[in-house]
Formats: C-alpha cells, structure tokens, sequence
C-alpha cells in the first residue's frame, strides 16, 4: 500500500499509465458480457463491492465520513448510474471505440463549467479544442449521418449525452475526493459504489430488464469488469494522479479512448474508413487540448 500512498513523480505517471489502459477494456467486457445495458451498469457496481469493502477492512478505514461526504456520494452516484447506462447503450449500437472516444467529450463539460461558474479564463488550448472537436465529430459521424440507422444515430446522441452525465460525475468526485487521503478515497469509492449498485439496480427493475447472466463466461467477464476496471483501475489513477502534472495527466489518459478503439478493430473487427481514422485522431486531439485547458493547478480525470 505504500507505493499508492506515496508513489512519487516516476511510479505516479506509471500508476496512471496502467489503469488508464485497463480502464480501455471496459467496453470490450460490456459488449463480451452479453446482459443488457443497465445490467452490465448494475453488476459492475455490485461485483465491486466486496473487494472495495475487504480493502478498506484491510487498511482499517471506515466507510462513513459524515452526512456531506453522504450527500455528495449520492448526487455522484445519481450522475453515475446516468453516466454507465447511456454509455453502455452507446457500446451496445454503435461499439466500444466510438462510444468511448464521444463520451469522453466530458473533457469540455469540465471546461464549460470551469469558465461559466468558476469564472476560469479561456485559454488559447479550449478555444482551439472546440472547432477542432467539431471538425473531427464531423468526420467520424456527420458525413455517414443522413444514410446512417437509426441504431446509429441514437447510440452517438447517448454517448455525447454520457459526456454531459460523466462531466457532472467528475466534478462531484473532485469534490468528494479533494479533503481525503487514500483511505478516505477508498472509503469514498465504497460508498459511491453502495448507491451506485442500489440505484442501477433501480434503473434495471423500472426498465423491465432482467438481472440474469446466461452463462458462466457472461459471469466472468463480468467479474473482470467490476474488478480490473472499477476497482483496480480506479485506484491505480487515484494513487497517481496527485504526483501527475495535468498535461502528462491529459496525454496519458487518452490511453483509454484510443485503446477502446483499437481493441474494436482487433477484436470486433471494427471498420473503418481513411476519413473515419482521420476523425479519430483529429477528434482525440480535441479531446486532449480541451482536457488541458483548465486552470493548470486542476487534474483531469477520465475512465468510465
């Protein structure tokens, strides 16, 4: 546990580093679990939950921190719950990597609110990041758009409105997270992930979908899912980020979108055109620019 206490500069870029590329999978265990969007939401959640509540036993923490820790928990977990459900239909109409790549235009939601309630200055990087952004979303979804489905435009119109869902997540967690060292941090992912799973599990109830996993490899991608990226990921990037400069921070976090999109193509085959590929790369600059643009004492945050 010392190394994530105290990682220092070189292991706290390499923490982030790794649960960034770990947090790329998620959509690939999605899509190979088989179950329905909320439920992959809600089992995500609930499969976590033990190995969060024996590491937090284990360091002896203590998972209730006072009535605001409770009340920002909740409003984080409400964003969440929004968050993973329209993310995961996403994945599920138009695949991992493009659904990845458009909810990560959380980068812009942060910035907005930044400059419109923290009364930030808007910096050359966010001003060239917006138009850059269009231009790529242009050319990954607007040129296909008027033959594309129906399945199609509805999943990129859920993953941009997963952006708005994440954003509001991220800036909850910040607030959450800002006053605590990692015990409390863990502590915090407990209690995010109790709501979490009651409130998802709400979501698959009142959707009329089913909680049952078909088969035995549905349950360990499932598993894989909750552990690797909800609990080992996570804590990977929250040890490191504190001893990560936000411009290293912006640059290594989009390990995950790029990685969801080439595990895609490797694994599901993805197609792809030149312009498509092109979009990608002019999209994930956007992405990059607008997650550096901010005051540079802030941190940015990624990995649904």
């Amino acid at each position: 546990m010392n190394i994530l206490r105290n990682p220092g500069p070189v292991y706290g870029q390499l923490l982030v580093v790794i649960g960034a590329a770990l947090i790329s999978l998620s959509p690939v265990f999605v899509v190979l679990s088989g179950v329905s969007a909320s439920a992959s939401a809600f089992y995500r959640m609930a499969l976590s939950l033990p190995p969060l509540l024996l590491l937090l036993v284990f360091i002896r923490g203590k998972i209730w921190l006072g009535p605001r820790q409770l009340g920002i928990a909740l409003l984080a977990s409400i964003f969440y719950t929004l968050d993973l459900t329209c993310w995961h239909q996403s994945i599920l109409l138009i695949g991992p990597g493009l659904a990845t790549i458009l909810g990560n235009f959380q980068v812009f939601v942060l910035a907005a609110f930044s400059v419109l309630v923290l009364h930030t200055r808007v910096t050359p990087r966010l001003i060239l990041a917006i138009p850059v952004s269009i231009i790529g979303l242009y050319l990954i979804c607007g040129v296909q758009w008027s033959t594309a489905s129906d399945g199609f435009q509805m999943g990129v119109l859920l993953a941009l409105t997963t952006a708005f869902w994440y954003g509001g997540y991220v800036l909850f967690l910040r607030l959450l997270q800002t006053s605590f060292d990692l015990e409390g941090k863990i502590a915090n992912l407990c209690m995010i992930s109790i709501l979490t799973t009651i409130i998802t599990g709400l979501v698959v109830i009142g959707s009329g979908d089913s909680f049952d996993v078909s088969s035995v490899d549905s349950w360990l991608y499932l598993a894989a899912y909750a552990i690797i990226c909800q609990v080992i990921a996570w804590l990977l990037i929250s040890a490191g980020l504190p001893f990560t400069v936000p411009i290293k921070v912006g640059l290594i976090l989009l390990l995950q979108p790029a990685g969801a999109f080439i595990w895609d193509i490797l694994i599901f085959r993805l197609p792809f055109t030149s312009i498509t590929l092109f979009g990608v790369v002019i999209t994930l600059g956007a992405i990059y620019l607008g997650s550096t643009s901010t005051n540079p004492g802030e941190k940015s945050e990624s990995g649904s």
